[in-house]
Parts: structure tokens; sequence; C-alpha cells
């Protein structure tokens, strides 16, 4: 078995652990926001971590009602003081897989050095250049990927981020939710992976879109970018139905559609997937509903829950093993994308 497809395959084992974890530091969480000077929150990421940065900066806005901003770890190196003024009196969270990218490790140093900003890290390895510099540290071990594309890592840092803004929000409905989500996953994995293997098989589909909007337009943004790097395809995300503004023009026969739809909306929706039909996608829709009320291609029924955000959690397992499947049957070895290092370090 190659190391993606375990990665993939065993995630649900890992956020348990996380969750868990995440819940052990409960009251140290609290403590820290209640002490912290908290004007806004800063998401700090670099490729698949500036992705999660987006949708915890949504949700962090939403749960917390606080200024929020996502950046790009490199941006935010190269243009500091461009964006000095976002930058003070806030909190920078850095989602790393490594801790040790150059880019986000040397920006938050800038920021630390020159406008005394905390940090809060979340990491996949241990003792890490980034956590040398946190203020507060949380690290996940057991969701680093061995392999060079980022799945399992990618679900842990969506819900320790999830589940940081619930516990600072006092949000028990929230961590509820994400509970249920983890126990169902194992089974919602176990049922769907015949489906994404016949998916990946079926049809002569070469590029991928992937739709979605709210809390989940950054891990569905990371969903589209997992078929770059493990299945080598073109892919592209955008909102639901701003894939019709330009994006659509270059829809046809030879494209997989993976919509996330809202719980709610139905009529502009499933419009959307009739008119994404007629131009001979091939479209897969995941969703709440427990039937194929949009006469899409294949329906993937979800949970439902009332943090639409938790959606998040079992959704992006769909893109993962999509391409993960894909490349199996085009004969690409998902471990070793060519010219993909894990994490950047510069010189």
């Amino acid at each position: 078995m190659y190391k993606t497809e375990f990665e993939i395959l065993t995630q649900y084992q890992a956020l348990r652990k996380t969750y868990e974890r995440m819940m052990e530091k409960q009251n140290e969480i609290v403590d820290f926001f209640a002490n912290t000077k908290l004007r806004s929150l800063t998401y700090i990421g670099s490729g698949s971590s500036y992705s999660l940065s987006k949708s915890a900066a949504l949700s962090a806005k939403m749960k917390l009602h606080i200024e929020t901003n996502a950046i790009a770890a490199g941006d935010l190196l190269v243009n500091f003081e461009m964006y000095r003024h976002i930058l003070k009196d806030t909190v920078i969270v850095s989602t790393s897989r490594s801790g040790n990218t150059s880019e986000a490790v040397m920006s938050i140093k800038f920021a630390k050095e020159k406008l005394n900003v905390p940090c809060i890290s979340l990491c996949a390895n241990v003792s890490s250049d980034i956590a040398q510099l946190a203020d507060f540290n949380f690290e996940f071990p057991w969701a680093f990927d061995e392999s060079v594309c980022q799945t399992r890592c990618i679900t842990n840092f969506y819900m320790a981020n999830l589940m940081l803004l619930a516990i600072a929000a006092n949000d028990k409905s929230l961590l509820n939710e994400i509970d249920i989500a983890i126990s169902e996953g194992n089974a919602f994995i176990e049922k769907n992976k015949p489906i994404m293997k016949e998916i990946a098989e079926n049809g002569c589909w070469n590029k991928a879109v992937v739709l979605a909007d709210g809390e989940l337009e950054g891990i569905a943004e990371e969903g589209a970018l997992a078929f770059n790097e493990i299945s080598q395809l073109p892919s592209h995300y955008y909102h639901v139905l701003d894939v019709r503004h330009g994006p659509v023009v270059l829809i046809d026969s030879k494209t997989l559609v993976i919509m996330v739809t809202s719980p709610a909306e139905r009529l502009y929706q499933s419009q959307l997937v009739t008119d994404l039909k007629n131009k001979g996608a091939k479209v897969v829709v995941v969703s709440e509903q427990t039937e194929n009320i949009w006469n899409a291609d294949y329906h993937i029924p979800v949970s439902c829950f009332q943090n639409f955000s938790v959606t998040g959690i079992p959704f992006i397992f769909v893109p993962q093993a999509v391409s993960l499947y894909k490349a199996l049957y085009t004969g690409i070895n998902p471990d070793v994308p060519d010219g993909l290092d894990p994490w950047i370090k510069l010189d």
C-alpha cells in the first residue's frame, strides 16, 4: 500500500487523537484567549496550509466576531511592511506540517521582533522551528504525512482550527458535531471507497473542478490541489455559483466536477448541476440530502450538521480518494510527485 493511500484511509484514527488532545487543552485555550489582547487573528501558511487558513479565517470571523485575515506566508515574508497595520495587535495562527517551512518561520520571526505579535502554532512535527517561536504550541505527530502530498494532516489541521475556535467561543454544539463526524468517519470511508474508485476509473475526464461555499472554501481549494499533486491533473476551485462567471467556458466532457451543496438552498444549486451536465461534465455532489435530488452523476450523502463547517471533515475524503485512485489507475506513484518537495527551505 502506498503511503498516500494509507494516510487517506486511516485519517480518522489520527483525527480521534487530535480531538482528544484539543479537549485536553481546553482550559489552556480559554486562558490564552482570555489573557491575550486580541484585536484580530491572522492565519498564515504556505501551499495547503494557506488554503486551510482561508477556511479558518472565515470560521473565526463567524464564531468569534472579530477581524480575521489569511495571508500566504511567502507574501508576508516578501511584503512584511505592507501588512504591518494588519499585524498590529493581532495573534498569528500558523498551520504547518513540518513547522520548518522557511517562509512561515521567517515571517513569524519578523512579526515577533518588530511588533511583538503572539503566535499559535499547529504542527504535525515535534520540536519544530515554529514551535520554538510560538507562544502556544499544538503538536500532532500522529497526523504527520510521510508522503510528499498532504492528506491526513490537512483534515487534522482543518478540524483542529475549528476546535480551537469552538473552545474559545464555548461552542459545545460544534465540538459535539465534530465528535460525531469522527465517529462516523471509518464507516463513511468504507462505504464510499468503491464509489471513489468507480469515479476515478470511469469516463475520460482529465481535469477537475471543485466547488464549495462558506467556511468550506479553503478546504475545497485544498481538495482541488490534491488533483494537482496526487494525480498530476489540472484542477481549480471556485465558489459554487461563481463557476458560471468565466470558468464555465472550460468545462466540458473531459471535466470532473466535485460540488458541495449548501443546505440553505436548492433551486439555484440544482440548476447549476443541470448546466454543468449539459456541458458534458461528470458531476459529483456531496450533500446532506439522503437522496440524489440534484440529479448528479454521483451523490455522496453526509450527515446533516447544524454547523456547515463540520461537513468539510467528511467532504475532503472525496477529492483525496478520487485523486488517489485516478493516480493508481493511470500508473502514477502518488507518493513521489515530480518536482514537489514536502516543505521548502530557503537559503
